[in-house]
Parts: structure tokens; sequence; C-alpha cells
């Protein structure tokens, strides 16, 4: 997940982070509760789209628990569209009451007005919504469905209005690059008070298609930086292994480059499947089938090692005096260039 989320407030990034730092453990899980969306984004690395497959509120409340016992404290419900999730208001009180920060990850479509005053009374705290272009019509393109970008404006506002933390955020591409600071003072005229942009990966329904990148993700970030400290952001939390690297900036950042790698955010499907990334579908193993009576730390932390050492993740980055500050890039990146991070040779030959 390499997103970088430009704040205009304080969070409670610094937290998660000294908290995996002293203890070396997940923090953070990212829940797919289901595969069911209302969209078709050109993008998706999940290739989610119109099917009926949902965690059962059993393995959901099972799950939550096990996350509870291992240390976890913030859970993101993610999908496909959690919204269209059968249990989404019993998932989020679940969560609550087990004392987790929770967090969903919305297209904003269906977030009325009535149901951000109910998610957050059952406990939701912060949702993050796309907006992909400030051109309507350009937006709905991007995210494949009709009147998605007037939704994704008001779900914003709605949860706002319901006093959660509204974030809205960017997946970066050639099609909207030149547009991204207009598209954080749209956000910022909403009322959000944190702005993410994510780099856009050749996987999922965007497999093979690598003409979609942006010309330079690094070198944007670097621009967005300037003007986020112009316009008074406080801090960034960075989860690029490339941002910030040779690279200094005027913001307080909180960065943990591949929080993956790191072992600090699991991933896991409905059917329980846990993804090194939410990018890189390659299962390592199964929440609801593989822990035999161990620990789901420990599971976890065992399936990573083997799944890093196994794959040779590092072995083209030994030597470079940036390897201890960037992990060696991004995985996804890496497996679909010639083993090293894209971006990597890019800030070589721009340098």
């Amino acid at each position: 997940m390499c997103m970088v989320t430009f704040d205009w407030k304080e969070t409670d990034a610094k937290e998660k982070a000294a908290q995996f730092k002293k203890k070396r453990t997940m923090v953070w899980a990212v829940i797919e509760v289901t595969n069911s969306c209302n969209f078709n984004c050109k993008w998706c690395y999940a290739s989610s789209g119109y099917s009926s497959n949902h965690m059962s509120k059993e393995n959901l409340t099972k799950l939550v628990g096990n996350l509870a016992d291992s240390g976890v404290r913030q859970i993101t419900y993610s999908g496909g569209e959690p919204t269209m999730y059968p249990y989404i208001r019993e998932a989020v009180k679940i969560a609550k009451d087990y004392g987790f920060v929770v967090h969903m990850n919305s297209n904003g479509y269906l977030i009325t007005r009535e149901m951000a005053k109910e998610l957050k009374s059952l406990g939701l705290s912060q949702v993050q919504t796309n907006i992909d272009s400030i051109d309507p019509k350009k937006h709905d393109k991007i995210r494949g469905k009709e009147g998605s970008f007037q939704r994704a404006v008001k779900a914003l506002k709605n949860v706002k209005e319901a006093g959660m933390t509204p974030v809205c955020q960017t997946v970066l591409t050639k099609m909207n690059e030149n547009e991204i600071f207009d598209i954080f003072k749209l956000g910022r005229s909403l009322g959000t008070e944190r702005c993410r942009t994510w780099d856009m990966m050749p996987v999922g329904f965007a497999k093979g298609k690598m003409d979609l990148r942006p010309t330079n993700y690094i070198e944007t970030l670097k621009k967005l930086d300037k003007f986020a400290y112009e316009n008074g952001a406080i801090h960034i939390e960075s989860g690029e292994p490339f941002f910030p690297l040779d690279y200094e900036t005027n913001l307080d950042i909180t960065n943990i480059p591949c929080v993956a790698r790191a072992g600090l955010l699991i991933n896991i499907s409905f059917d329980g499947e846990v993804y090194y990334c939410v990018t890189n579908r390659e299962p390592m193993f199964n929440v609801f089938k593989d822990t035999n009576g161990e620990t789901l730390e420990k599971v976890y932390r065992d399936k990573l090692a083997e799944f890093v050492q196994l794959r040779g993740i590092l072995s083209k980055c030994e030597g470079c005096e940036f390897l201890t500050k960037c992990s060696g890039g991004c995985y996804t990146r890496r497996k679909y260039s010639d083993g090293y991070d894209y971006w990597c040779k890019d800030r070589i030959q721009s340098s």
C-alpha cells in the first residue's frame, strides 16, 4: 500500500507507528468483508465486481476476536465495497466493542446522511472516499459508475457532518496526475483534513496496463509536499518506500517504508486469505484454515518471513546505500518490472 496521507490536523498515525516500532507486531488490519462492488474502476487491484462473496458474520466475529488477542488496534473495513456487505453495521459495532479504532474504505455511493450518522453511532470514526478527477464525467469514467462523482462529494460531506473524519483519496494515474493539486483543493473545500494519494499498480483490472501509471509518482509526491506545506498541512503519513528517501521535507513525517514487509499491516480477504499486500493477490495463508492452534500473530510472522525469503524480495538491492531506508521498494512494482522497483529506476535516472 504505497499511499501517502497529508494531514491538516493531528492524527493517531504517530502513535500507531510508535506502537509498532516498540513491539514489532502488527497493529493494523484491513479486512475485505466482501468482494462485491457496485463500481468498475479501471485500476481496481482486487478485480471486484457484481458478485455476492461475503465473509460470514460468524467468521467475522471470530476474526475480530483473534485480531484483538494479537494486539491489533485498528481495523479498516474494505472490499469490494463494504457498504454492500449485509453485516456492515454489525461489523462496525463488533470491532468497536473490542476496543478497535474503526475505519472504512468506501466509494461513498451508498453513504447517505442517515447511514453516516448510524455508522458513527456504532463506532466508525473515519471514512476514505476517492475523488479521482475534478471533472465529474472523467471521474465517473475512471470509476465505471455514472453519478459516482456527485455521490462521493456528498459522502465526504455526510461523513464530516456526522462527526467522523473524511479522507479524500486519489489513485494517481496518467489520467489524473495533472489534476492532483486541484483534487486536494476540492477535498479541502469539502472540509476534509486528510488528503491521500495512492500509486496505481498494474494488477487486477489494470494488469498489464503499464501505460496507466503516472509519469513519476515520487516526483509528484515531492510537489504535493511543497503544496501541502504552503497550504497549512502539519504532517505526512507515508507508506511509500521512496518518500522521503534522499529528500528533505519541512513537514513532520511518520514513515514506515512498505508497511506490508514491515509486518505492521495484515490484509485479509472475505474468504480468510491473507495477502502480502492488498495489491499483491498471492495468499500467504488462510486465517480460518491454516493457524493449527497457533496464535494469528505467530502464524502471520512466520508466513511473512517465508514469503519474503522465498521470493528474494531484497536480493537485487544488496549493496545499495538506500536499502535500509526503502527496504527494497515495493514488491508489487518489482514483480511487474525486471526485479527492481520501477520508481527506484526513475529516481536514479533523474538524479
